[in-house]
């Protein structure tokens, strides 16, 4: 009688070792990852989390690395109003923009109530410089995907409440009218519950809407090495280079997305694998730095002010209150309790 021992022990060694690779997905240098998916996409998201100094530091490195800079055509970003594009096309070209005007885009948002961080100003000059250093070659445009509100003319809720309701929607018909008609490649920037698939929280939804509308798209959201209890740490991303790209699959994928998007709460949904395509890690929970501008910088400031009216009018500050602006320019990202 034939033996069928040996056949079914190579199976089960061979099957063993498949599982075993797909549980133990492999991190890649994160802009290596992000240039091998525009090859086969023509929309990459980042579902970033707001204000944070190790994701910035990358955005810089990537935005000047020559293969991204000669693939990418847009970078779509949720920190710009888009009332100012033509002062931003004119500031990214390398063309002489009074500062004041074009800081506009990124301070006059209707997503953000206080003041914006200083990062976000950095990452627009990378771009007008990584593009003045290119005359003649290939050049980045960067698109605003907030709301055109302009609030000089805002003296209430009721003038905010038209713009505030459709962000989202706003984004998406940016990247649907300047990138994909356009037939161009694109990276989209924006937090992380914006493009979280199978999320329920309200304003998810930007990445589905895009691809309902044609765009190949590929997700990546922020996450780091919280998968529950915010004091808890998963110790399997210890040895993780940073930054780095996973694929949402193996343990990796099991694991609830918000709790990693979100420095670890109870969340049990989406699965990691089921709300997006892979995981940007850029260090520890308790590594990873929030920077803002400081009430030093603000207090006095015409910028200071306005924020506080903005505040007043959102009702998030009370008449006789004064804005808490932050202390030190560099803070923890997540604060422990």
């Amino acid at each position: 009688m034939k033996s069928t021992f040996l056949p079914v022990l190579v199976f089960t060694l061979v099957h063993s070792a498949i599982c075993g690779a797909n549980d133990n997905p492999k991190p890649e240098k994160a802009t290596v990852a992000v240039l091998r998916a525009f090859e086969t996409h023509d929309i990459v998201l980042i579902g970033e989390i707001h204000s944070n100094k190790q994701e910035y530091d990358w955005y810089r490195s990537l935005v000047t690395t020559p293969e991204f800079a000669d693939r990418v055509d847009d970078i779509v970003l949720e920190m710009g109003n888009s009332l100012y594009q033509e002062s931003v096309d004119r500031y990214v070209r390398g063309e002489a923009v009074p500062l004041e005007d074009v800081q506009k885009a990124w301070r006059n948002t209707v997503g953000l109530s206080g003041p914006q961080s200083p990062l976000v100003a950095e990452l627009y000059r990378v771009v007008r410089e990584t593009n003045m250093e290119r005359r003649g070659k290939h050049q980045m445009r960067v698109l605003c995907g907030d709301p055109s509100i302009d609030w000089d003319n805002v003296k209430d809720m009721k003038g905010v409440i038209p713009y505030s309701g459709r962000r989202d929607d706003s984004y998406a018909r940016v990247v649907k009218d300047e990138v994909l008609a356009k037939h161009h490649r694109a990276l989209l920037i924006m937090g992380a519950m914006h493009f979280l698939r199978n999320s329920p929280h309200p304003s998810a939804g930007v990445e589905s809407t895009l691809r309902k509308a044609g765009a190949k798209t590929y997700l990546i959201v922020f996450g780091t090495n919280t998968p529950g209890d915010c004091c808890e740490m998963d110790h399997r991303f210890d040895s993780w280079p940073t930054p780095s790209v996973v694929a949402a699959r193996g343990w990796v994928g099991e694991l609830p997305a918000q709790s990693l998007i979100e420095g670890g709460y109870p969340y049990s949904k989406p699965k990691l694998k089921d709300g997006a395509d892979a995981l940007l890690y850029l260090g520890p929970r308790d590594s990873l730095t929030s920077v803002s501008m400081t009430r030093a910088q603000l207090e006095g400031t015409a910028y200071g002010k306005e924020i506080e009216r903005r505040l007043k009018i959102e009702m998030i500050l009370q008449e006789d209150e004064v804005p808490l602006f932050a202390e030190k320019e560099e803070e923890p990202q997540f604060p422990r309790p």
